[in-house]
């Protein structure tokens, strides 16, 4: 099977660059996903890629071979556009066969078998959307292409069948395909071995999925990856391997990566503190720092509690485990909210 390596691609849409200088590589058997709001480059460069697209510069390599100036059909790709429906025919085995060519039939039985059994023989137009998505997403799986490019993956998917399509994605990745999935959703980005952000067509940083959500480079990025506070202030006094900033004069506490730059005193400094990170104080508890909020919103989710609050630092949100609430909180109730120094991430100032 074929690796992927992209290097220095560059690719121009009615004479505007879309794609500038893009370089990354994806192993052969692994999972890379590009993760980016609507106009962030992931159409493009899926489509440049598998050759449906010319490159200005740069150049794209499967297996270790120079293919920029191959055709799409002579490259080793598939490329998977967006689509929620199903052709019309008898069974949903034989409208996933259309799909899947070919090359991908002899594994269509065993795909319902794995994701959707009993739906077999049930025609088509008779599955419910999100059983129709995810029999759709996981067929143009099985299409010929020793890399898969995958775009907008997850779409039309709820957790359930996302955490289905991709445990079926890396049973493909488990024998040797290369797969690129192309996502505005963090929930499947977080799946993959390997997670790039772009913005304005452009790589904004890559890594891998934990390294990411707990290091973002920038507010942009942090909010890419998942739910985030951004929080913004000035430093007050430097302590060793800590330093005080001030907030709506409030003054916090926060621990100082000593692998990243030393702030400067008087510094505007912003942070980064994942809703997880932040706990509803109870009765007598305390914390490093601690801000008074009025709770304006609460939705459960199951195993988590997303607490929606007002504070004089701006709206926080909070995401507390369902079982270890220290009280059940409600839309009007006042209270403190708490984090301790090294809940917070230190986001790089411009240009470092």
């Amino acid at each position: 099977m074929s690796g992927l390596s992209v290097r220095g691609l560059t690719v121009l849409r009615d004479r505007t660059t879309a794609l500038e200088d893009i370089y990354f590589s994806a192993a052969a058997g692994s999972i890379t996903a590009l993760l980016g709001p609507a106009g962030s480059g992931k159409t493009t460069l899926l489509a440049a890629i598998a050759g449906l697209l010319p490159a200005e510069r740069g150049a794209v390599l499967c297996g270790g071979m120079d293919v920029t100036a191959h055709s799409a059909r002579r490259r080793p790709i598939a490329f998977l556009p967006p689509g929620t429906s199903l052709p019309a025919a008898r069974s949903t085995v034989a409208a996933l066969e259309r799909i899947a060519g070919s090359r991908g039939r002899d594994g269509v039985q065993s795909l319902l078998e794995t994701l959707a059994p009993g739906l077999a023989a049930s025609a088509p137009h008779k599955l419910s959307h999100g059983e129709a998505c995810l029999a759709l997403a996981a067929a143009r799986v099985l299409q010929a292409g020793e890399i898969l490019l995958v775009d907008e993956a997850g779409t039309g998917l709820d957790e359930a069948s996302i955490a289905s399509f991709i445990a079926y994605v890396r049973q493909q990745a488990a024998s040797g395909r290369t797969i690129i999935l192309a996502t505005r959703r963090p929930c499947v980005a977080q799946q993959a071995d390997h997670l790039i952000l772009l913005a304005g067509g452009q790589v904004h940083q890559a890594g891998t999925p934990a390294s990411l959500y707990a290091e973002p480079r920038s507010g942009l990025a942090a909010q890419l990856t998942g739910r985030a506070n951004i929080f913004s202030g000035r430093i007050r006094e430097l302590r060793d391997q800590k330093f005080i900033w001030l907030g709506a004069g409030i003054r916090f506490l926060q621990w100082a990566d000593p692998e990243m730059p030393r702030p400067a005193l008087g510094a505007e400094v912003t942070l980064c503190i994942r809703p997880e990170r932040i706990v509803l104080l109870g009765g007598e508890e305390t914390a490093d720092n601690m801000v008074e909020a009025e709770i304006t919103g609460v939705r459960s989710t199951g195993p988590w509690l997303q607490v929606q609050t007002s504070t004089r630092l701006g709206d926080v949100l909070v995401a507390i485990p369902s079982w270890r609430a220290s009280f059940y909180p409600a839309p009007g109730q006042v209270g403190l909210l708490g984090w301790s120094a090294e809940a917070g991430w230190v986001l790089p100032q411009p240009g470092v």
